[in-house]
């Protein structure tokens, strides 16, 4: 009995952007949804939504950043007991 493939749950749809190109990776009913959106669309509407996506992605970009340095300083704050230093302490006589 051969295994039978499934089919790909994301697809890559690559977006024209005036400095490059982006890919997105998106389910079907995101995909469908993008066509749905682009049907009717007039070059005024489609420069509007590629900066929206544009926006978007580099939003992403930063969140996703944002999210691996907080785990990087939870993770080495449980580890090292590191307090930055303050004033010294005053010798009592």
């Amino acid at each position: 009995m051969a295994k039978s493939k499934k089919p790909a749950k994301w697809n890559k749809v690559t977006l024209d952007m005036p400095n490059r190109q982006l890919a997105l990776y998106t389910g079907a009913k995101v995909q469908h949804a993008l066509q749905e959106v682009t049907m009717n669309m007039d070059v005024y509407q489609g420069v509007r939504l590629g900066e929206v996506l544009e926006a978007v992605y580099q939003q992403g970009l930063k969140d996703g950043r944002r999210e691996i340095i907080e785990q990087f300083e939870q993770n080495i704050t449980k580890k090292v007991k590191y307090l930055p230093p303050g004033q010294p302490r005053k010798n009592r006589k």
